[in-house]
């Protein structure tokens, strides 16, 4: 179960009101316009989130949406991570400069969303085995790539969508 946000983040980022061509055509793939937002929700917004906070999650999806460069989303989730009560630390996350310095566990995951979204071949167990190392655990594992996955897709997506708005 999740908790469901009041509009479609792909439609609210991109400025999509309801006389957008590009809206219309999201309308007609309106099962996958259902999938997409549902999985933003499971990714970012689930009713336990775990060892991940929500705030911890945006600032994750901040800093992946950073490294694409995506500004409306990246926007979209630095918003979110200042509703989700952001403590300084947090907004460092967002960063995609920031490099924890004594903090090996936060250094370790930050440059496992680095490596699998911006060299995703590139990433091996070895990247796995050392988010063991520093204490993550199986679901810790599988949250961090479910988030990392769907914020990738995302970006696509979004980048897809606003090359069709804008041209």
């Amino acid at each position: 179960m999740t908790v469901p946000p009041k509009t479609d983040v792909i439609d609210a980022v991109l400025g999509l009101d309801s006389s957008s061509p590009v809206l219309a055509l999201r309308e007609r793939r309106a099962k996958l316009k259902h999938f997409t937002q549902t999985s933003h929700d499971a990714a970012l917004l689930p009713a336990e989130p775990g060892n991940f906070s929500y705030a911890m999650r945006a600032a994750l999806a901040a800093r992946i949406t950073g490294l694409w460069k995506a500004t409306e989303l990246q926007a979209h989730y630095k918003a979110q991570l200042e509703e989700k009560g952001s403590k300084p630390e947090l907004r460092s996350i967002a960063d995609p400069a920031f490099r924890p310095e004594g903090d090996k566990r936060l250094a370790t995951m930050l440059a496992h969303v680095d490596l699998v979204t911006l060299k995703p071949k590139e990433a091996t167990r070895a990247n796995i085995e050392a988010l063991y190392s520093v204490g993550l655990d199986d679901r810790d594992i599988v949250t961090l790539a479910g988030l990392i996955a769907f914020v990738n897709y995302q970006v696509l997506v979004v980048a897809g969508l606003k090359m069709l708005r804008d041209n």
